[in-house]
């Protein structure tokens, strides 16, 4: 077709086309039905704009809520490092959120600040990220195992959940504390733990960890320097340098991790089979979980003859009046009737030990001896052999 004769035809179609009438010439009775019809709709988009906007916003709200960060106190560093000056940053990390395991089974309770710590309580990092205190209820099916001490020895890890046959979706495994340094693979204990939907408490080397990564979030890593520099943290139990021995795995922990582990909390409480989780101990004279010492509670193996908690094993020197805190808390649970059980890792040179209302489960792994799990309905006592060793010395800091 030339190009003449397709002008022509698309004039002719263009001529062809009613033009549509304009309302001012239309019918009354037309314009009416399309005034009605105009405030119809005006209505109910109205109507439409109004319950959607708010469920809208809510869901937007709820997101933000749960991927929300938080904002830390931090301890700026003067000049002389003699002291330190509490203010607030803008920087952010991510929140210490611990996924629940079964219909709301685990529930963080709204107070989480001491108002009566004990005499001997120290400063608690402002790196710390620390939930003191969690609560679960567990299902009545189900098998509960409380795993000793890991220290990254993934292998006997996975070799032991073989041996108890643990099934994820019927079972639930409890971590005593100390996922990580030592051993030949921190990060995949974590990730394992992870994986398995596994409920936690924080040991002192997860601590270590946890305040460098929080301290490297705010601040970047470039300001971890030098070394022999002792990062600000105000009067903690254990000053930590910028070059301290966990870093390492401290950089290679993705937010995922880091979350993870951050919301291992410091005691994890079981109110409905009257137990407890924590790593080091619990001090028997503290009747409000809260008010515990953090520091003591990850490090805690006897008591001193003032009767406050000690890193140190003290029964070891000759001549000391002391004892391990489990006797003293076995002899007030029976004075005072307290049948609540707390399970506990961080010492190893103990090993196992079942008594009626305190149950060690650190065995020694690491160090080449065994990696062990207590279910705690039944408690049976499960094992493997390890062949890992400690890479980072003895075990006087378990």
């Amino acid at each position: 077709m030339s190009a003449a004769v397709s002008k022509e035809v698309y004039h002719q179609h263009i001529e062809d086309v009613t033009p549509i009438e304009s309302t001012k010439h239309l019918p009354i009775y037309r314009r009416k039905w399309l005034l009605v019809s105009a405030v119809v709709f005006t209505v109910t988009a109205t109507i439409v704009i109004a319950i959607t906007v708010p469920i809208s916003i809510r869901n937007l709200n709820a997101l933000r809520a749960k991927d929300e960060n938080v904002h830390f106190t931090s301890t700026s560093k003067i000049a002389n490092n003699s002291s330190s000056v509490a203010t607030t940053t803008p920087k952010i990390v991510p929140q210490n959120i611990t996924g629940t395991r079964k219909a709301s089974s685990l529930i963080t309770p709204d107070k989480q600040e001491s108002l009566h710590p004990p005499v001997y309580a120290h400063a608690v990092s402002p790196w710390s990220n620390l939930t003191r205190l969690k609560i679960y209820h567990p299902s009545d099916q189900g098998r509960i195992f409380v795993m000793g001490d890991i220290h990254g020895c993934l292998n006997e890890m996975n070799q032991l959940l073989d041996k108890i046959q643990f099934k994820p979706d019927q079972d639930v495994l409890i971590l005593a504390g100390d996922l990580v340094f030592r051993g030949q693979d921190s990060i995949g204990v974590i990730q394992r733990a992870r994986e398995l939907n596994a409920l936690c408490v924080r040991g002192n080397h997860d601590d270590k960890v946890i305040r460098l990564k929080t301290y490297e979030y705010q601040h970047g890593k470039a300001s971890m320097s030098p070394a022999d520099e002792i990062m600000p943290e105000g009067q903690v139990g254990d000053p930590l340098k910028f070059g301290n021995k966990h870093i390492e795995i401290s950089k290679n922990l993705n937010v995922e991790d880091y979350t993870y582990l951050a919301g291992c909390p410091l005691i994890l409480d079981i109110p409905d089979l009257n137990t407890r989780v924590v790593h080091g101990g619990l001090d028997p004279l503290i009747s409000n979980l809260i008010d515990n010492d953090p520091w003591s509670v990850m490090n805690m193996r006897d008591m001193d003859d003032n009767n406050q908690p000690s890193k140190l094993k003290l029964n070891k020197k000759p001549g000391n009046d002391v004892q391990h805190w489990t006797t003293a808390y076995e002899a007030n649970a029976a004075k005072t009737n307290n049948q609540v059980t707390v399970y506990y890792g961080h010492d190893a040179s103990r090993g196992i030990v079942i008594n009626n209302q305190t149950v060690g489960v650190d065995s020694g792994c690491v160090y080449g001896r065994k990696l062990s799990a207590v279910e705690m309905r039944s408690r049976e006592l499960a094992q493997v052999d390890c062949l890992g060793g400690d890479k980072h010395g003895g075990d006087d800091d378990d």
